[in-house]
């Protein structure tokens, strides 16, 4: 049979009753086991004393043993009998006309001057001198020490019993109270969708688990409002990007279906399709690529940063045959060029880096260099171009962004953007260095693998 769900409010309810109800039983068994232990040596002592005055009273008068026990005054114990004993195994010469009971063990006499022995629910103080042969009991029954007992055990049980039902119902009505926040922070959690990110949780004490938990939360809804904006316009730029070059090779399509031209004109229609074709192309693969980025499926290996450089250099002069690259890689060796990493990123972003230099390079040659610093390897690309201002800085890694002097050439504005996020998914960074008019020097670092030596 499945047992049925319980609410928190439930559980931490059980839990308290069930954690009360075992320290109750705890203490209250201490206090009923040592309340036993207590009345039992009270009531011995005052047999002790009972004992050691008979038995002065018979140093006293040792030849008449019997008159003087009957000197003794009324005793105050309850059902009190006093017992002599002139020889062990001998015919008792009793006191009130009472004889040791057959359970009690004589055997303790000759190793014992006093020992106590509890019989049913009597109690026996007993003294045996092993020289004379004479033993003295003293008897009775604690029958107030058995009624004190017994209310006390009704006392703790009925005291565990109301005490666990009063702790419930306390446990219940303040558990109720104390998880009111959270069952009001799951109304307001429930209300919030993709029309009303900018809804956050109450937070009325930022200090206890409640208001730490009610921050994380909205700390979480914040960067989701961040990313659902940031996608949003992501989407936004990306369509719009897209729609242009669509537009423009529609309109190049209807221009040349519009009338009968030469084949020249129709060769140079053509061009400008396939020009408009390609960028669009780039664009849908930058844009899969960042896509690619968000996810998991990328996973990090060992790539050699040289071959991709050298990789993305070739496909750049496949483009552009007639700039120049001069290309440095200092390195001690090989294995100090590796890097963790997926190795088409890798080549895109390698790819980009360099594809910017040339673009907006001014037609003069582009240097790139990749080399170590400590703990990271550095593909630094530098051009000789326009330059990019300072107030344009902070926007260069936005996605779709595009400086104002550049909007007039073919590109998308992604390419950086891209660059960064290749960078950080893999434990990197980028760093730029412009001045107008004298040209700019891009840095990418990704860390360098670290091979352990073996001796």
């Amino acid at each position: 049979m499945k047992a049925l769900p319980l609410t928190i409010r439930q559980r931490l309810t059980l839990v308290i009753s069930f954690s009360a109800l075992f320290i109750l039983v705890l203490e209250g068994w201490y206090i009923y086991d040592y309340s036993v232990k207590f009345y039992e040596w009270e009531f011995r002592e005052r047999l002790e004393e009972r004992l050691f005055l008979a038995d002065s009273l018979l140093t006293s008068d040792s030849l008449h043993p019997f008159t003087a026990i009957s000197k003794i005054p009324p005793g105050y114990l309850p059902d009190e009998k006093i017992i002599y004993l002139s020889r062990l195994g001998n015919s008792p010469s009793p006191i009130n006309d009472n004889s040791l009971p057959e359970a009690l063990d004589t055997t303790k006499f000759h190793s014992n001057f006093i020992y106590f022995e509890h019989i049913g629910q009597r109690d026996f103080c007993i003294r045996h001198d092993p020289k004379t042969h004479e033993t003295l009991v003293v008897s009775a029954i604690d029958k107030y020490g058995y009624t004190k007992i017994q209310n006390l055990r009704y006392a703790v049980l009925s005291g565990i019993g109301i005490g666990v039902i009063l702790l419930s119902l306390v446990s219940w009505f303040w558990v109720k109270r104390m998880l009111q926040p959270i069952t009001d922070k799951i109304k307001k959690a429930r209300s919030i969708g993709a029309k009303s990110l900018n809804l956050r949780l109450d937070v009325k004490n930022e200090h206890d688990e409640l208001g730490q938990m009610g921050i994380a939360f909205n700390e979480m809804l914040d960067r989701i409002e961040n990313a659902f904006v940031s996608q949003q316009q992501f989407i936004r730029n990306a369509s719009h990007e897209m729609r242009t070059p669509l537009t423009a090779i529609t309109a190049e399509a209807d221009m040349a279906l519009l009338k009968e031209r030469e084949s020249e004109q129709y060769r140079q229609s053509l061009e400008r399709i396939r020009q408009r074709s390609e960028n669009l192309s780039q664009l849908t693969h930058k844009l899969l690529a960042m896509s690619r980025l968000e996810s998991d499926s990328l996973l990090p290996q060992p790539c050699a940063t040289d071959e991709a450089l050298l990789s993305a250099v070739k496909t750049i002069k496949t483009t552009y045959p007639e700039h120049h690259i001069n290309i440095n890689i200092e390195a001690p060796s090989a294995l100090s060029l590796q890097v963790l990493c997926d190795p088409a990123m890798l080549e895109t972003a390698y790819l980009n880096l360099i594809d910017n230099a040339v673009k907006y390079g001014n037609q003069k040659e582009v240097l790139v260099r990749l080399f170590n610093e400590p703990g990271m390897v550095c593909l630094e690309v530098t051009d000789k171009g326009d330059g990019i201002a300072e107030m344009e800085m902070e926007h260069l890694f936005k996605p779709f962004y595009r400086s104002i002097r550049h909007h007039g050439q073919s590109g998308s504005g992604i390419g950086l953007s891209l660059v960064k996020s290749i960078a950080k998914k893999y434990g990197g960074d980028v760093r730029i260095w412009s001045q107008v008019g004298v040209g700019s020097r891009v840095q990418f670092n990704l860390p360098a693998m670290v091979f352990e030596k073996y001796s």
